[in-house]
């Protein structure tokens, strides 16, 4: 059974084992394993901390989590797959976390069968599922929200060589689409908008015009389906982005951001394919967001965390990610950089226990009136007010964005000394005494995807 200090998803766990070896890893990352002394050419990670990290991060999880059991460009989302499901695939953050590390350590391919897995599980209305799993598993629990047998679909992998047989059976799988907490609905537009992400890293990794033109259609489609979430005030409903419990209920600033983000890339992605108009129309979307996001969120030298459905926003736990994501996005211009990232750069708070990032700075500040809804379940009301890597990756970012190349050594240096073993989990839990308490799933690979994102991704940053 779950406890406190499990993950929730930690019942689905299957015992699996996968012989991955050596050959799976591009040379350029064999040279970061074993540098050589001198003139080492751009792109080899310089410090021997992140360099120690990044290869733990790549050999010891992300390559190991892609077993491909169940169909080609299946990967779990822990290294063992011991929490979180064997057979299980989460396009809802974790995947597409993934699948961009993925990208830059050259495994395409299994990124293109992950996508074209992905695509089957769309419905009719464009959404995308948070999370995918076996046909046989029926709703309860965290899964209440499950629409058996109505979101069944049947998938037939294509036939592809060096993967195991098993990869290769016609399936039947289900797409989760509703949280275990309705009336919140946090994640209700995670799915679609990392589907839309995930996209443009594959045209960006291989600017395959053809491929993109195959797919632009699904993915139009998972972007016209969030249109359906933003309410007159020009703001995106569905709640926490990333988070469940606090839910965020109402509209999360990190729903924003990511949002403006997926848009832009929409828009670039039709600016690929030399569609104009499409172009401008998902510009011109990312824009109105943005505007709605400024005027609503905005406090004089930082952004609130997210607006309450009936209390309005909500800006009483200390700074929060959201100031991470609306500079990493563009969503905060230099007037309000200016203004903001001194105060950023202050808060040690983020960085609690030394493992960045906490998602707000007055974690223990959340009250009782922002659970909106009974959770009978065996998970901590505060579970989501913790480092973790989504948080982190934002915090990258934004140092990237505002050229603070010392700020961002010096984080993912941190990111890097919280692995034990090599290994990373799911979340750090603040203690009041300011240290920090490792809980949720081991062998998590988020950590390890977002550092492989942020290094690999900004080589020139970790190379002089």
């Amino acid at each position: 059974m779950l406890n406190k200090t499990t993950s929730r998803r930690e019942f689905l766990k299957n015992s699996g084992q996968v012989a991955l070896g050596l050959s799976l890893i591009p040379n350029s990352l064999l040279q970061v394993a074993n540098p050589p002394s001198s003139n080492r050419r751009e792109g080899l990670v310089k410090d021997p901390v992140i360099r120690s990290g990044l290869v733990s991060a790549i050999h010891q999880n992300l390559i190991p989590a892609a077993s491909q059991r169940f169909y080609p460009g299946h990967f779990r989302i822990s290294a063992d797959g011991r929490a979180y499901g064997n057979d299980t695939t989460w396009p809802g953050l974790d995947s597409w976390q993934m699948a961009g590390a993925y990208l830059l350590i050259g495994r395409t391919q299994l990124v293109l069968d992950y996508f074209r897995f992905v695509r089957a599980s769309q419905r009719k209305d464009g959404n995308i599922p948070f999370a995918i799993f076996n046909g046989d598993t029926r709703p309860g629990g965290f899964l209440s929200g499950l629409n058996y047998p109505d979101d069944v679909y049947q998938y037939a992998p294509l036939e592809r060589e060096g993967v195991p047989d098993s990869a290769l059976a016609i399936r039947k799988w289900i797409g989760l689409f509703v949280h275990w907490q309705p009336l919140a609905e946090p994640l209700g537009t995670l799915g679609a908008t990392c589907y839309l992400l995930t996209a443009s890293e594959i045209f960006e990794a291989t600017r395959d015009k053809e491929w993109l033109r195959d797919n632009i259609s699904s993915v139009d489609r998972a972007a016209r389906y969030l249109l359906t979430k933003i309410h007159t005030d020009g703001l995106v409903y569905g709640t926490g982005f990333y988070t469940e419990l606090p839910p965020r209920r109402g509209c999360d600033g990190i729903s924003q951001c990511y949002l403006v983000h997926a848009y832009r890339k929409l828009s670039e992605l039709y600016r690929a394919l030399g569609s104009r108009d499409e172009a401008h129309f998902w510009s011109h979307a990312a824009d109105h967001l943005t505007d709605a996001f400024i005027k609503a969120f905005w406090r004089t030298d930082h952004f609130g965390e997210y607006l309450h459905f009936e209390r309005g926003l909500v800006d009483s736990h200390g700074l929060s990610d959201t100031n991470f994501a609306a500079i990493a996005f563009g969503l905060a211009d230099h007037w309000h950089r200016e203004k903001l990232w001194p105060k950023l750069v202050q808060a040690r708070e983020f960085w609690l226990g030394n493992v960045p990032t906490q998602t707000v700075t007055k974690p223990f500040t959340y009250e009782d009136w922002e659970d909106t809804e009974p959770v009978n379940l065996p998970i901590e009301h505060g579970n989501d007010a913790a480092a973790m890597g989504r948080a982190y990756y934002l915090e990258a970012l934004a140092c990237i964005k505002m050229h603070d190349k010392a700020r961002l050594l010096e984080c993912t240096r941190l990111v890097c000394k919280a692995a034990e073993n090599g290994y990373w989990r799911e979340r750090y839990h603040p203690q009041k005494d300011g240290t920090v308490k490792p809980a949720g799933a081991a062998k998590y690979c988020e950590y390890p995807a977002v550092l492989t994102r942020i290094v690999l991704g900004n080589e020139s940053l970790f190379s002089k």
